[in-house]
């Protein structure tokens, strides 16, 4: 009898030693797989962020301007003047689509731009009156809403073209430029973010010439010019960052003057010094990224139109030049992307107005 009991606690107490490693390994399993799902959270999180940091561009005003259909890439623009002296905008998305439009008047100063801040270009033109009704106006095809604003602001002889968002909120203010007044240019900018007019004098009358750019990529357009001494062209820019005066010759003037060029060709969201050498088809640059000197022969001389903007969407502009074959036959743009490489695609016949020149060249 006690031989039986005493094999019958033994084999409890080895029944309750097994239970008790069981349940310890079963803890073990479980605490691991929550400290391995915990571990892969974590990665992944730090995946994503990863990943997320990655993708997204920063881009300049300079680098992508007419982006039509907010995909972060410029949309390839002309515009034609028509019997009867208005104009048509002929707009290739690429995001597949186009747009085909009459705004405005052969007169009329073609300046679009994002005025709704919804992150797509509008359509924009602005009439100077004349000499007996000097009043100018602001016509707007507003893409958020898809209707028309007119917007008075400037008189004739001004100059409307540098138009850009000079108070950061990620609207266009119109802007003219005044040549008349005394030996200096005024700038007239109303201002989106409060409706004030801001006036500033910069520039000489003599010698200037405004210019589009965010020189010190603040998010807000600087006031800057170009000035032809003699041979030399020399680029003026007070920072919208501090206030501070940058001067950088670079480029030619004279017989064989270059053309200036507004545009983010290293993607540092920073407006390069930059011109183009029509007689050579070249594009000459500094690189605000590190001060480094580029050489681009890109166009055939004496001939093509520049037409730099940012084709391809990586937050550059590309060397771009428009191509035509011959009156009232097709024309082409030359785009040296800077992701996608070298691309042609047809758009627009001559004479058409090439849009990226008239806007971003001086």
């Amino acid at each position: 009898m006690i031989d039986r009991l005493l094999v019958r606690n033994q084999l409890q107490d080895l029944f309750s030693c097994c239970l008790t490693l069981f349940i310890v390994f079963v803890l073990v399993i479980a605490a691991y797989n929550h400290s391995s799902a915990k571990s892969n959270t974590i990665d992944n999180s730090a995946n994503t962020k990863k990943f997320t940091e990655t993708i997204s561009i920063q881009t300049s005003q300079t680098a992508r301007v007419l982006d039509f259909d907010g995909d972060g890439k410029s949309d390839y623009t002309v515009v034609r003047d028509m019997l009867g002296g208005y104009i048509v905008w002929y707009i290739s998305l690429s995001n597949g689509g186009n747009i085909i439009t009459q705004f405005g008047l052969m007169n009329d100063w073609l300046v679009p731009a994002d005025y709704d801040g919804d992150g797509k270009c509008d359509i924009a033109v602005w009439r100077q009156g004349d000499f007996n009704n000097p009043q100018g106006y602001f016509y707007i095809l507003r893409s958020q809403t898809n209707s028309m604003q007119v917007i008075p602001f400037g008189a004739w002889g001004d100059t409307p073209e540098k138009t850009q968002d000079f108070d950061g909120d990620g609207k266009a203010d119109p802007t003219v430029v005044r040549f008349n007044q005394g030996s200096n240019l005024i700038w007239y900018i109303l201002q989106s973010q409060n409706g004030t007019v801001r006036v500033e004098s910069f520039g000489l009358n003599s010698s200037d010439g405004p210019i589009r750019g965010d020189f010190d990529g603040d998010n807000k357009a600087d006031l800057a010019i170009r000035r032809c001494n003699g041979a030399t062209n020399t680029f003026w820019v007070k920072r919208s960052s501090d206030g501070a005066l940058m001067v950088q010759p670079f480029g030619r003037c004279g017989s064989n003057s270059d053309l200036t060029v507004s545009g983010d060709f290293d993607g540092d969201n920073k407006t390069d010094f930059a011109v183009y050498r029509w007689s050579e088809g070249t594009w000459y640059w500094l690189r605000s990224i590190d001060g480094g000197y580029r050489v681009v022969r890109f166009g055939v001389p004496n001939s093509d139109i520049p037409a730099m903007a940012d084709y391809d969407g990586d937050g550059k502009t590309d060397q771009a030049v428009w191509r035509d074959t011959g009156y009232n036959n097709p024309a082409y743009f030359h785009v040296n992307g800077s992701l996608s490489g070298y691309m042609v695609y047809q758009w627009g016949v001559y004479p058409d107005h090439v849009v990226p020149f008239e806007l971003m060249t001086h």
